[in-house]
């Protein structure tokens, strides 16, 4: 790749921020998968082998500009938009000074006023209508400039994101945002995070066809793009289109990103149970956390010493 073919407006030092808080992250689920194991946390559930894809769509948006309905994976994607370790970290063991629901909402559920983050329900899928109407509100207001007023934090060219896993795009919420995203071209990205199962379930069980891109294609004012999600670099760039397609007003975007999940659905869940050795083996030949280090190294963005001090930087805070 070299520095000369990044993409436009990207630095070798965003790729070593990119990479840090990929490793924040992965570093938060293995700390709370401790905290579990001694019964020290409730619940959890992990964003590992998506922390590529998330990093990539925090950034082409803007935290307390834009809109975000994240769901339960995108812990990469609020630490990229602002939400601290420390902040993640009371979530999970539900403390009453957590800032983001003061102990009230189950780990898993990023949180912020501040940076536009809505507290996502735990009934997932709920997230794409309440998305819809928050771009919709914004729709109404460019057209009937009083009701700008009566709106947080209104902006003429905000972009409202719904993201989840592919097993929820079996839902009816689902196919109601969609079809009304259309109908009224909102600025909607719908990432679709395809890790291959909604719990122990193929995704070619779920979904006709095994693609929910494919299904979704013949939907007018859509632009539909498929993306390998544990390529940050690749993400980046239709992550840019789809961002950019949304602000200037075509329509809404629907990114399928084909992903890993390297753990089982949740500590509920043992993936071992119905996943081959030699499925889960393919699927850590891609992680991120191997893939893209890998780059790094390969392009002389940073050395091993280099990438292995910022691991143990990254150590320190989580584990302390």
């Amino acid at each position: 790749m070299g520095s000369d073919n990044l993409p436009e407006g990207l630095a070798p030092e965003d790729l070593l921020r990119f990479y840090r808080t990929m490793v924040t992250s992965r570093a938060l689920d293995d700390r709370e998968i401790s905290l579990k194991r001694q019964n020290k946390i409730f619940f959890q559930i992990s964003g590992a082998g998506h922390e590529g894809l998330q990093v990539a769509l925090a950034a082409h948006l803007r935290p307390g500009h834009d809109w975000f309905y994240p769901y339960y994976r995108d812990r990469a994607l609020a630490l990229a938009l602002g939400v601290t370790p420390l902040d993640q970290l009371l979530q999970a063991v539900g403390a009453a000074d957590c800032p983001q629901t003061g102990g009230r909402q189950m780990p898993g559920h990023p949180t912020s006023p501040k940076l536009q983050i809505t507290s996502s329900s735990s009934p997932t899928g709920t997230q794409f209508l309440q998305a819809v109407g928050t771009a919709e509100a914004g729709h109404r207001a460019s057209l009937h400039d009083p009701l700008k007023d009566v709106l947080t934090n209104f902006q003429e060219d905000e972009v409202v994101v719904a993201s989840s896993g592919e097993g929820t795009t079996s839902e009816g919420e689902f196919w109601e945002a969609l079809n009304t995203a259309c109908n009224l071209k909102l600025p909607v990205v719908f990432l679709i995070a395809d890790n291959g199962y909604a719990i122990s379930v193929p995704v070619e069980v779920q979904t006709a066809g095994g693609s929910i891109s494919k299904l979704v294609r013949s939907f007018p004012n859509l632009l539909v793009r498929e993306v390998d999600g544990c390529d940050p670099v690749a993400s980046l760039g239709v992550l840019s289109e789809a961002a950019a397609w949304c602000r200037a007003r075509q329509g809404p975007a629907l990114v399928h990103a084909k992903v890993i999940r390297p753990y089982s659905h949740s500590l509920s869940d043992n993936e071992a149970h119905y996943r081959t050795a030699a499925e889960r083996e393919a699927d850590a030949r891609r992680d991120p956390l191997v893939t893209f280090p890998e780059l790094l190294r390969s392009e002389g963005f940073a050395t091993e010493a280099e990438l292995e001090g910022l691991r143990e930087d990254v150590d320190r805070q989580i584990c302390l």
